[in-house]
This record gives structure tokens, C-alpha cells and sequence, in this order.
């Protein structure tokens, strides 16, 4: 049986022998006497053949300098020591622990590369975050990069302007000698940086294999460097320069170190990606500000030298140059007469004794407005030295070597000048600058003309103002419009567009992608086109894809059929009818859909592969995806930015219009309504003019005008009137009630050619009132506009506003004439029935009085019947006594209108139960009130009112039950008195709250109620004359209760509780 001691050495060998971590002990001589095969790999044997090996001896390659002062220490000491370091064999870094143990020493080695990566990437993201300026990239990149890697030295190179030389951008630990001689170097020296500059592609030399790679390194490259790791630095898809890493030692770079040195060049290369994009936005704003302000200063200087002067200086600012002139094209019959008019950035003597520019092959494409000359090193342009007798520059002449010509061209064509611009070193002068200089030359045109015109107004005579005048105008328009495309170009400059989108989507592919091209198409007809594409494109290609591409070729077809994205393996250009496109393997389309419509098909083709990888394939869906949703949401915004625009012009337009309804008056002539609503149109539009046309017979006649037509003999014709058929603008919309818009103003369409040729837009707009049309508005602006869709809605929205308000008016006109109608006949019914009701009292008097003697004199003869009749006669004549007697009152109220004083509300209360006293004691009644306060009002009228209402509550009483009758008041919300008369009588139905105080209104019958049906009326006339109001609250068989208001008397105070 297997002691136990046996079985648990047994099980630790076979632990020993599984770990991962590298394992092994040396004797007191540095011999293997155990190690296990994870230590075997690192030399790159089994752990069982390192037994009797010495470490130190046999593989000196295999550890870091550390292990020779370490281990010794473990032994001196007799403990254990831990320390870190790089380990060549593994390429990495390994935590070693010795554990000494007698003679031996034990030692472990666990790989913790990981995490020191992981550490250093952190570290290096973190201080490239911080650094704001290239400089400061570079400094970081080399000192984090030279530390996490190990290496002795580190340099980053980048190639010079020539394309032929290395230059040394900065470095770290290199001596003055090294750093003097790869200051600047050939690209052709045999030494893996330029191999990597020529190639795109990382180099790693390891170890002895250094010589025989690069013989012509020997003697040129640094004695100590026994191994170099150099990486390509690429930004935004293109070489930027070459990191060199050099080492003392042996190095074999493993891939998961070479991973890590890729990675690191990662994060610098997107950290110089963004501070090189920091530096060419601010240089874009410090152009276009120095463009911006040298339109400024044309615009504002009409003494000529001082403007071209400040364009030339301008110049020399823009383009970098050392030196720029302006020559002033005066040709003669020999067609070769230049002055030099201006010279920035050299004495003017430099040219003096220098003879004047001819129309060489070099100076005529400027002097002859063919076009601009641009030149990197203009003394070898093969146009360059063929003129006699100089063949070339003249001896003494500057040296120009950058050479950069514009010409300045007037609007009529004329060539004014050119203006050149030169330095003394090789490719100075960009696209840009370019660019910026055209721009500028146009300025300089626009403003050479002004100064001409300017010196021309001076001398010319006074009749030839007005011609002048108009050439002013015009030269306004366009200087409006190059300070319109400035602020445009300013505002292309930071806004995010769908090709610019694109070509960062194609940079993400160029940078997860070794070997890849990439395209943005647009559809156009039945053809897909290339709208941008990666630089790496040959010409062939992108001769083929912006040609076009079928729309009914497979993959396109595909894409744009299924609005997913489709991956081919296998690219066959015949199949997919795709031209010169042989070289890739795979291709991937990615469809563009918006508002569900594809807008466009993002392509990605690979040159080293023909079959898509699963993470390949994650990568272009990830970043279709990215720039779909970018897409949508530039889409969104923009339709957002319409939306706010015709909403803000929509509001300005009606917040306009509510001024002027808000301030319309009843009187308010409809020409001055219309002239307002002129007035807010010109100030939503460029500048123009507004006419308001109505039909007179056979002709239009203008009934408002607003702003200057710009010609004396357009305003004679204006004054005279248009003929009626021939004046389409105006009749057209007037006809068919539907505005005409023109874009480009038809100037046959009136039959004032002569006149019209400054205006350049129109807009017709029908003014409706009602279901008529009254008229026609025409809006003429000077300056080139094409009528939006928001124009449109700005102008129907004020339109829509004038017709209504129009409308309106007549209404309120007429509303008015009615009232007054009505009012004067209420006047004259009142004063009849004022009249009348005098008249009825004499008959009716009569009538009672022969009534009655005939009763005294002969009752006693009349049988029944004959009584009967005779108290009916009685009876009638009573009750139209008493409805004659409240006519009176009502219509004296109408004709008399006597005047308000203060009084105190209890004294015609007391009137009223005076003239009540009788009526109150028959029935019982019981009437009482609270303090009533001081109002305004007429003591007779009052006393009418609280007798009107207090004998109803007496009449209108319950059987069984005294009338309880309450007066109560407090004060009102609008500041005057509130006056409650509430009662327990019959009540009535909610129904005929309103109804009760119309005059002759009964509820009851006369056989149960006595009456005339005026009582409440009247009170109510009684309070339209006090200003106040009346309304009235009942339950049926429970009371009712009157309300009214009353003005308070002024400087009254509250009547005490």
C-alpha cells in the first residue's frame, strides 16, 4: 500500500505540472532541478528537458536584468522577493516571485500582461485627453508609449512636403547625435521606419535577424538598438508619420504585444485626428473672419489704392505667402500694358528695376481670365522659361518657388487685373488658400468697381443721375449677395451635412478594416451614383461608380428592394455590372432609409478577403446603423427648422395683424387697413415694393402704394393707370381669385419692358372680402428670391387676415347702422306711446264718469242683467286706467332722464311702505330690512321700484301664510351695491326667471291675480337708467328673491351692520 506522504508529493506534481503560471528550482549552481511545462515554454522546451540546464548560462535571453540583482538578494537575505519586469521570451510582463529554500531557490513567474496593458491604455487615453495641442500629443505619445512598451528610445517621424525625406517630429532618450542625424532623412535608407513610411504597414525586426533584414541600417542606426518595433501613425485614413521603438535587448514581439502597440497607436492616433481638426476649424474661422473683414473694408473705402491695397495685404494674410502684388491691367494696341499698382510684404523698391509682366505662358491665363495658377514650385511648370530674353526670372529677381496667380474679372467681364502671390519655399500654397483668394479677387472686383463708378459719379453730369443711380443699386444687390454667400460659407463650415456624414462612416470601416475602400451613393434616375469615397480609390473606379451604377444591378437591386443590409462573398464584377472593381473580394451594401424612402447606399469593399466574418459583418451593420440614425435625424431637424421658420414667420405676420385689428376703429378707411398690411409684408420680404390695384372701368388704378419703384418713368405710369386685358399680373389673380407668384418677374407680361428689367420677383395676392374679390396686392422685390412654401403660407396668412378684417369692418359698419336705425325707432315708438297714453285719458275719463252718473241716476231701473253690464264698463275702464297709468311711468322713464344724486337708500324704501300702508295691513304682511347704505339714483324712480317689488310680494302670497318680506344689501364685486328683496310666497318656475320682466308678461290669470303685466318691466327700465342689473331666484311654493345693483354714492361709506 502507497503511503500517504506519496500520494499527497503525487497530487502536488500533478498540480504543479497543470498551473499555468511558469514553475521551477534551481540549485545552489543556478541548475534546473524542477520545472514544469509552463516554464519549458518559455524557452521553448518541455519542463523535464531543463533539468541540469543552467538559467543564466544557457538561456540569458529568457529573463529580464532584474533577475540576476533579485535573485541574489533572495538568497543574501534568505526571504522571498516579488517584483514585476518585463520578460523578453514571453513578451510581456510577468510578477516573479524567488523563494529561497536552503541552497535552492524556488521560483514562480505568472504572466500579467493584461493588466499592465489595460493599466497603460487607461494611462495613455487619460494624458492624450489632456493634450490640446499637437505638441503636446506627440510628447505624450512617445514618453507613454516608450513606457508601456519597454523601449530604450522612441521617435515618431513623418514624411516632408517632397514626399522624399523623413523628418524627426520628436523623440525620447535618443542622444544629440542620433537626434541630429535623423533630423531629416532620406525615405530610400534602408532602415524600417521608411520601409513602414513606403509601405502603410507595421515592421518588427526581432532580434539577431536586425542586419540581415536591414544590411543598410549598419552604421546608421543607433549601436545599442538590437530590436525595433515601427508602426504606421495614419489619421483620417492617411499616413501621418512612423512611431519608432527601439530595444537594447533580444525582442520577440508576440502578437498580443503587437495588438497592444497597435492599440496604443489608436488612441494617438484619434487624439492627433482631434487636435489637428481643433486647428483647422480655428484656421477656418480666422480666414473666414479676415475674408469677412476685408469684404468690410471694399465694401466701405472707395478710394481705389487704399482698397486694393488692403485686398493685396488681405491677401498675403490669406494665402501665407511672403510677397503679393496687384497689377493693373491697362492693355493698349501693343495688348501688353500692366502697372503695378500695389506690393505687400517687400519694399517696393524690390520691383522697381524689374520691367513689367508680359503675356508669357505663366501670366496670360491671369491676365486673359482663364483661370487661376497654382503651383507648388512654379520654376519646374513646363510653361515656365520660355519667354526671351530672361527665360525665366530676371537676375536679382525674389525667389519665388510657391507660386499662386488670381485674376480679378468686373462683372462685365473685364479683366481689372491680377493678383499674384508668391514664396520662396516649395508647396506653400493649398486648395484653400486657393479657394479663399478666388473669393477674395471677387471682392476685390466688386469693390474696384465701386471705386471706379464712385470717381465716374463725381464727373459725370446731373442728367445722368438717375442712370447712375440704378447701376448703384445694382452694384448694392450684388455686394448683398457676396456678403449673403460669406455667411452662407461661415455657416457651411459648422453645420453637419449627409456627405460629410458619410465620409466619417468611411473612415470608421478604413480604420477597422486593413485593406478596404468605401463609397456613399445617391440614386439619380436609374442609376446609383458615387457621391464620396475613400481616398485609396484608383481613378478607374471612380471613373466607374460616379458614371453610375444600374439601379437594376443584383446587389444594389437587392439592397434597395430589401432596405437590409447585404453582404456578398465572392465579388464578381462582370455578375454585379460594377467596372474595375477586380481587385476586391468582398463587398457590403448598407441602404440609407429615411421617412421610408431609401435616400442612399453606404458600400464597403475588401481587398483581403472573399468571404464576410460574423464580426466583420457586426461592424458595417453598427456603423450603417450610426449613420442611418444620423441621417434621420439631420432629416428631423431640418424639417424641425422649416416647421419653426413658417411658424415664427406665421406668428410675426398675426401678431402684426392683431396690433392693427386690436386699433381698428369703425371708421377706419379700408386703404389705410390695406396700407398696414403692406406695411407688414415689405417687413417679412428683401427690399421691394407694394401697390394695391382696383378695377376702374377699363383700367387698374392704383389706390396705395408703399416703397420706391426705382424709376421715375415706372411711378408716371404707376400714377396714370394700367390697361385692364393687357395687365396680366394684376388681372389674372383677379379673375380667378388665386394669387401669382413668379419667381423670375415675366417682363412681357405687362408690356413694360423698358421699365421693369431692376425687378426680379413678383407676387400677386387677390384681397377677397367675403365671396368677392375687391382688389389685388403686388409685392415686386429688386433682388433674385424664389417664393417658398413659407413665403406662401406668410403671405395667404395675411391676406386671409386682410380679407377678414375687411369684412369685419363692413359688418361692424353696418351692424353700427342698424343700431342707430333701431335706436331712433325705439325713440319714436317711446315718444308715441308717451303721447298716446296722454290722449287715452280724456275718453277714458268720460268714459268713467257717464259709467258712473248712469249708475247714480238710473241703477234703480236697470234690471240684472243691465247692473251687470254697466260694472263691466266700470271694471274696463278701471283696468285701463291703471295700464295707461304704467305706460306713463315706463315711457316717462325713456323721455325723462333726470340726473343721479346721492341719496340714502331707506328713503324710498319708506316711500314705497307708505304708499303700501293699506295693502300691507289687509294682507299681514310684515316687512323688514338691515342698514341700507347711500347710492346714486333718482328718489321718485327708487320708490317706483321698491313699490313695483314689494306690492308683488303682498300679491303673490300663499294662501294661509302673511306675506314675510326681507331687504337686505351688501356691497358688490364691481365695487357698487347689491340689493336682495326676498319673500315667501308662491314662487315660480326656474323657466321664467327672464321671461317675468318683458312688458305684459302674466303668470296667473286675472281672475286670480290683479295686473298688467308692466310692474316688473318697469322696474327693470328703473335700473337701466341707475346702470344696474336685475335677475330674480324662486322655489315654487317656497318664496322668491329678487336681485339688483346699484351704484354707491361717491365718498359713502359702508352702511353700519
Amino acid at each position: 500500500m502507497t503511503p500517504v506522504h506519496e500520494l499527497s508529493l503525487s497530487a502536488l506534481a500533478s498540480l504543479l505540472a497543470a498551473s499555468d503560471d511558469a514553475l521551477f528550482v534551481l540549485d545552489e549552481h543556478g541548475r534546473f532541478v524542477y520545472a514544469n511545462d509552463a516554464a519549458g515554454a518559455v524557452v521553448g522546451r518541455r519542463g523535464a528537458d531543463l533539468s541540469g540546464l543552467s538559467l543564466e548560462t544557457d538561456f540569458a535571453h529568457a529573463f529580464s536584468p532584474r533577475w540576476l540583482s533579485e535573485s541574489r538578494r533572495a538568497r543574501a537575505e534568505g526571504r522571498r522577493v516579488e517584483y514585476d519586469a518585463f520578460n523578453p521570451a514571453l513578451g510581456g510582463w510577468v510578477r516573479v516571485q524567488v523563494t529561497p529554500h536552503g541552497s535552492h531557490l524556488a521560483v514562480q513567474l505568472r504572466d500579467v500582461s493584461a493588466q499592465y496593458r489595460s493599466a497603460a491604455l487607461q494611462q495613455i487615453t487619460a494624458a492624450l485627453a489632456q493634450a490640446g495641442t499637437l505638441a503636446e500629443v506627440v510628447q505624450v505619445t512617445l514618453r507613454e508609449t516608450a513606457a508601456a512598451a519597454g523601449a530604450a528610445m522612441a521617435a515618431l517621424v513623418r514624411p516632408t512636403a517632397d514626399g522624399e525625406h523623413l523628418e524627426l517630429v520628436g523623440d525620447t532618450g535618443y542622444p544629440p547625435e542620433l537626434r541630429a542625424r535623423f533630423a531629416r532623412f532620406p525615405l530610400s535608407l534602408d532602415i524600417p521606419p521608411c520601409e513602414v513610411a513606403r509601405s502603410g504597414q507595421a515592421t518588427y525586426v526581432e532580434g539577431d535577424t536586425f542586419d540581415a533584414r536591414y544590411p543598410g541600417s549598419v552604421g546608421v542606426r543607433a549601436a545599442q538598438t538590437r530590436s525595433m518595433a515601427a508602426l504606421p501613425l495614419s489619421v483620417d485614413g492617411q499616413l501621418w508619420g512612423v512611431l519608432a521603438l527601439s530595444f537594447r535587448d533580444l525582442r520577440q514581439f508576440h502578437p498580443h504585444e503587437r495588438e497592444f502597440f497597435e492599440a496604443l497607436l489608436g488612441q494617438c492616433a484619434q487624439a492627433l485626428s482631434r487636435v489637428r481638426a481643433q486647428a483647422q476649424l480655428q484656421e477656418e474661422a480666422e480666414a473666414l473672419r479676415r475674408l469677412n473683414h476685408s469684404g468690410q473694408l471694399v465694401a466701405a473705402e472707395l478710394d481705389l489704392g487704399r482698397m486694393v491695397q488692403a485686398v493685396t495685404d488681405a491677401g498675403v494674410e490669406l494665402s501665407g505667402a511672403q510677397f503679393g502684388a496687384f497689377f493693373y491691367n491697362v492693355v493698349g494696341e501693343g495688348q501688353e500694358s500692366y502697372m503695378l499698382y500695389t506690393l505687400s510684404g517687400v519694399p517696393r523698391e524690390a520691383f522697381d528695376r524689374f520691367p513689367m509682366p508680359r503675356n508669357t505662358q505663366i501670366f496670360a491665363p491671369t491676365f486673359t481670365a482663364q483661370g487661376v495658377v497654382r503651383s507648388d514650385d512654379i520654376t519646374q511648370d513646363p510653361r515656365y522659361g520660355h519667354s526671351a530674353p530672361h527665360h525665366g526670372m530676371p537676375a536679382g529677381h525674389l525667389p519665388v518657388r510657391s507660386y499662386l496667380a488670381v485674376p480679378v474679372v468686373s462683372r462685365s467681364g473685364e479683366v481689372l487685373g491680377g493678383l499674384f502671390f508668391g514664396h520662396a519655399e516649395t508647396g506653400v500654397f493649398t486648395a484653400r488658400a486657393e479657394e479663399l483668394l478666388q473669393a477674395l479677387a471677387a471682392q476685390a472686383a466688386v469693390g474696384m468697381d465701386n471705386a471706379r463708378l464712385y470717381q465716374q459719379l463725381q464727373d459725370s453730369h446731373r442728367l445722368l443721375e438717375a442712370r447712375v443711380e440704378a447701376r448703384t443699386h445694382e452694384l448694392e444687390a450684388q455686394a448683398a449677395a457676396l456678403e449673403a454667400f460669406v455667411r452662407f460659407t461661415e455657416a457651411a463650415g459648422t453645420t453637419t451635412e449627409v456627405l460629410t456624414l458619410a465620409r466619417e462612416a468611411m473612415g470608421v470601416f478604413r480604420r477597422f478594416f486593413a485593406q478596404c475602400s468605401a463609397a456613399y451613393y445617391e440614386r439619380d434616375g436609374e442609376l446609383w451614383r458615387a457621391q464620396v469615397w475613400t481616398e485609396d480609390l484608383e481613378p478607374a473606379v471612380i471613373q466607374s461608380i460616379t458614371a453610375g451604377v444600374p439601379a437594376e444591378a443584383p446587389t444594389f437591386a437587392d439592397a434597395a428592394r430589401t432596405r437590409a443590409p447585404v453582404f456578398v462573398d465572392g465579388w464578381d464584377p462582370a455578375h454585379e455590372q460594377v467596372a474595375a472593381t477586380e481587385a476586391y473580394g468582398t463587398v457590403a451594401l448598407y441602404p440609407m432609409v429615411v421617412e421610408d424612402e431609401v435616400v442612399g447606399l453606404l458600400a464597403v469593399g475588401l481587398k483581403n478577403t472573399r468571404q464576410w466574418g460574423e464580426h466583420s459583418r457586426a461592424v458595417v451593420r453598427s456603423t450603417g446603423r450610426s449613420l442611418n440614425l444620423s441621417l434621420e435625424r439631420a432629416a428631423v431637424s431640418l424639417q424641425l427648422q422649416k416647421q419653426r421658420d413658417a411658424l415664427q414667420a406665421r406668428t410675426q405676420a398675426l401678431e402684426a395683424f392683431e396690433g392693427l385689428t386690436r386699433n381698428l376703429t369703425l371708421e377706419a378707411d379700408s386703404y389705410s387697413l390695406i396700407t398696414r398690411a403692406q406695411h407688414i409684408m415689405l417687413s417679412l420680404l428683401p427690399e421691394g415694393y407694394s401697390i394695391y390695384w382696383e378695377r376702374e372701368g377699363d383700367t387698374w388704378q392704383a389706390r396705395t402704394q408703399l416703397g420706391d419703384l426705382h424709376s421715375a418713368e415706372l411711378q408716371r405710369q404707376v400714377d396714370a393707370g394700367f390697361p385692364y386685358e393687357t395687365t396680366r399680373t394684376v388681372r389674372l389673380p383677379f379673375e380667378t381669385g388665386e394669387p401669382l407668384y413668379q419667381d423670375e418677374y415675366d417682363r412681357t407680361n405687362d408690356g413694360l419692358d423698358s421699365t421693369v428689367a431692376h425687378i426680379s420677383a413678383t407676387a400677386s395676392l387677390p384681397v377677397r372680402v367675403g365671396d368677392r374679390v375687391q382688389g389685388v396686392i403686388v409685392v415686386g422685390l429688386f433682388g433674385a428670391r424664389r417664393w417658398t412654401a413659407t413665403d406662401r403660407a406668410v403671405l395667404a396668412t395675411v391676406m386671409r387676415s386682410v380679407g377678414l378684417t375687411l369684412e369685419g369692418a363692413e359688418h361692424a359698419r353696418a351692424l353700427q347702422e342698424r343700431t342707430r336705425d333701431l335706436e331712433r325707432s325705439n325713440a319714436d315708438l317711446e315718444r308715441f306711446a308717451y303721447v298716446a297714453s296722454h290722449d287715452l285719458q280724456e275718453p277714458l275719463r268720460t268714459i268713467a264718469s257717464f259709467a258712473e252718473l248712469i249708475e247714480r241716476r238710473y241703477g234703480e231701473r236697470l234690471d240684472d242683467r243691465g247692473r251687470q253690464y254697466l260694472q263691466f264698463v266700470t271694471r274696463g275702464a278701471e283696468r285701463m286706467k291703471v295700464l295707461i297709468d304704467d305706460l306713463l311711468v315706463f315711457s316717462r322713464l325713456n323721455v325723462v332722464r333726470e340726473p343721479l344724486v346721492p341719496l340714502a337708500l331707506a328713503g324710498p324704501l319708506q316711500d314705497a311702505l307708505d304708499s303700501l300702508h293699506g295693502a300691507a295691513e289687509r294682507s299681514g304682511a310684515r316687512v323688514t330690512w338691515g342698514a341700507l347704505p347711500e347710492v346714486l339714483g333718482v328718489r321718485s324712480e327708487l320708490a317706483q321700484l321698491f313699490q313695483n317689488l314689494l306690492g308683488n310680494a303682498i300679491k303673490f302670497r300663499r294662501e294661509g301664510a302673511s306675506p314675510q318680506i326681507e331687504v337686505q344689501a351688501r356691497p358688490a364685486e364691481n365695487g357698487g351695491w347689491q340689493i336682495e328683496v326676498r319673500d315667501n310666497g308662491i314662487g315660480f318656475e326656474v323657466q321664467y326667471a327672464e321671461r317675468i320682466f318683458e312688458m305684459f308678461q302674466r303668470l296667473h290669470g286675472r281672475d286670480r291675480f290683479e295686473g298688467t303685466g308692466m310692474g316688473l318691466a318697469i322696474v327693470r327700465k328703473i335700473l337701466d337708467h341707475h346702470g344696474g342689473q336685475i335677475w330674480a331666484s324662486s322655489v315654487p311654493g317656497q318664496g322668491s328673491t329678487f336681485t339688483f345693483t346699484l351704484q354707491a354714492a361717491p365718498g359713502a361709506a359702508e352702511p353700519p351692520a
